[in-house]
């Protein structure tokens, strides 16, 4: 189970919860921490699970303070509590990804969050004939009553997901490719009754930073979290392609 640690109780009822599903280049680890840094959101808890690799870091943020080391899972809320930010930062232990949904799944019923939007990537490389023209972001809907939400959506050209699969033979969740939890954590959703809005960024392993833009912008263009024209990355960043980095590697 998600075992939360906190100062004082958070407020998330009512609340829209982002969460980012490790998936194939760390695309939305990498939108959440854009989001996270330049909106210097206020890290309000951490979760325990038995279920992820345990790590432990130096604070993630240039906001944070020294003491608030980076650890598999934390919380971040805006002043308001009108969304809240889990951060992922390790992968579930092997044959734990359908357990760590279902955790997810309870953290979200005892939080009674709003709604969920679920950031993840898949492997482009093994999209259907149906995904490789348009946008590279997709949605996919799950539950979804929010009429206003649906219809940025539609504003926004982030194409259907299951819509795009419909052809296919294969059922729709199972054109989701290297996309960690997404696959229980929608199906779970489903069966609950949670409404969850996912947007699906179809990447290629390799440098993914103009993906996790991407993600970010797709996130702000639907949530309205910022009218900051610009994204500030945290300074964690500069490990992700060191300028010193040897071109043989490559």
């Amino acid at each position: 189970m998600l075992v939360p640690y906190t100062k004082s109780k958070i407020n998330t009822e009512g609340s829209t919860l982002i969460v980012p599903s490790v998936s194939i280049g760390n695309v939305p680890q990498l939108a959440v921490d854009l989001i996270v840094n330049t909106l210097s959101l206020t890290r309000v808890g951490i979760l325990a699970s038995s279920s992820l690799l345990p790590i432990s870091g130096p604070p993630g943020y240039d906001h944070l303070d020294e003491d608030q080391r980076s650890v598999p899972l934390e919380i971040f809320q805006t002043a308001d509590a009108k969304w809240t930010v889990l951060q992922q930062r390790s992968p579930p232990l092997p044959k734990h990804h359908r357990l760590f949904a279902q955790e997810t799944v309870d953290f979200i019923k005892q939080g009674k969050f709003s709604r969920v939007v679920l950031l993840t990537s898949s492997d482009a490389a093994l999209r259907g004939d149906a995904l490789i023209d348009g946008p590279q972001i997709r949605s996919l809907s799950v539950n979804c009553q929010d009429e206003q939400l649906a219809e940025r959506l539609q504003a926004l050209s982030l194409s259907d997901f299951a819509q795009q699969t419909a052809t296919s033979k294969q059922p729709t969740l199972s054109q989701l490719h290297s996309a960690g939890i997404a696959r229980p954590l929608l199906s779970l959703c489903e069966r609950e009754g949670i409404e969850v809005i996912a947007l699906v960024s179809l990447v290629n392993e390799g440098d993914n930073i103009p993906d996790a833009i991407l993600l970010a912008n797709a996130t702000n263009a639907l949530l309205g979290l910022s009218s900051l024209d610009q994204w500030h990355p945290p300074k964690s960043w500069a490990w992700l392609m060191p300028a010193n980095t040897p071109s043989f590697m490559f």
